[in-house]
């Protein structure tokens, strides 16, 4: 019998008003927090300066690095880590979507270590860094978590991710108000993503009875939020569902892995543009079609808790989420699907995939989405 093994945040902290605790869950690791966020969208939403005073009137200094992009590439993450030496930060606090909850792991994981963070992508983190507490702005990538963060590196035309156990937050907080400043079309992408997560976990060849009942209890939560969280965002019922079924995918793909469809969009991501949440959600009715004769038995059960074929639950959402159906328009070039499937196959997420993947498979998954 194989050893299995579960792994989780220090904490979780799930609620609506749950932001309210920031400071006195910083305060257990330190003085001085470094705020790791994007450029706009906490600013503009007022989130910002909310947990600057939070902190402050906990004891907390705090500085913020507000200097995450979507995808953020590895020189954005030296630029942090040089950050948090200079502010001798004691915990980093990621606040935003994925990339900023990534850029914030990556940098407390790697605080202690003086080589570049592209050298992580293979090499092991063997110096102590800092807790991170990860408060995520959407309903998506399950990033508050994880043990990875997905970090780009255009200059080599490379997204993957730096893995390792000591990037897990020692604090997930998760208030689904602070979701409600999400506009639609994130709300769109970030939701089909974590059902991309929660159905991948349950179908990968790592999965185990607990992350399986995580998963399909995560599609559940999403399903029944979606479509409407997202012309509905001010719904705290709908935002906190969403919420749920996204930290719940976030725990079991932590554990059980995912898939194909992770595998292959994060090469197709990085060379043309595509936003994760809009390539996943895309191959999403092809990877289900491929990977059905490998796991009839889960295939059943999805049909059972979806109220029908899942393939055809899965184009429905799309078109319900108002997200495109094929990736036509962002112009996938086909002489370089040979290259994106040698780089997919030695993903883990393909690795983990239920059914065994040639490179003929991805070829012919990209076609038929572009």
């Amino acid at each position: 019998m194989s050893l299995s093994e579960f792994r989780a945040p220090g904490k979780i902290l799930f609620g609506v008003g749950a932001l309210a605790s920031l400071g006195d869950e910083a305060r257990r690791f330190g003085r001085r927090a470094i705020l790791v966020t994007g450029k706009r969208a906490m600013a503009e939403s007022g989130t910002t300066d909310r947990c600057r005073r939070i902190l402050r009137d906990a004891g907390v200094d705090v500085a913020v690095f507000d200097e995450v992009e979507p995808e953020p590439d590895v020189t954005t993450v030296d630029r942090c880590r040089e950050v948090l030496r200079a502010g001798r930060a004691e915990v980093v606090i990621g606040l935003g979507g994925g990339s900023a909850i990534d850029a914030a792991k990556v940098a407390a994981g790697l605080a202690g270590e003086d080589k570049p963070t592209r050298a992580f992508y293979d090499g092991k983190i063997t110096r102590p860094g800092l807790p991170t507490i990860a408060v995520p702005s959407t309903s998506g990538t399950g990033s508050e978590m994880t043990s990875n963060g997905v970090i780009s590196d255009r200059s080599e035309r490379r997204k993957a991710s730096i893995r390792d156990d000591s990037l897990i937050p020692a604090v997930a907080l998760v208030d689904p108000e602070i979701m409600v400043s999400a506009p639609p079309l994130v709300s769109a992408a970030s939701g089909v993503d974590a059902l991309v997560q929660a159905v991948e976990s349950y179908l990968s060849r790592h999965a185990t009875p607990l992350t399986e009942g995580l998963s399909l209890r995560a599609a559940e939560e999403l399903m029944q939020a979606l479509p409407g969280v997202i012309t509905n965002g001010d719904d705290l019922a709908l935002r906190t569902r969403a919420a749920w079924g996204s930290a719940m995918a976030g725990l079991a793909l932590a554990n059980a892995r995912l898939g194909i469809i992770h595998g292959i969009a994060h090469p197709v991501g990085i060379r043309f543009g595509v936003p994760h949440g809009v390539v996943c959600g895309v191959l999403l009715p092809a990877a289900l079609a491929f990977n059905r004769p490998a796991a009839p038995e889960k295939f059943a059960a999805l049909e059972r808790l979806l109220g029908g074929d899942p393939v055809g639950y899965a184009r429905g959402l799309l078109v319900g989420c108002g997200l495109p159906t094929s990736l036509a328009d962002y112009n996938l070039k086909p002489e370089t699907f040979e290259e994106i499937a040698k780089e997919s196959l030695a993903s883990g997420s393909t690795k983990a995939n239920p059914r065994p993947v040639t490179k003929n498979d991805i070829i012919a998954l990209l076609k038929a989405i572009a």
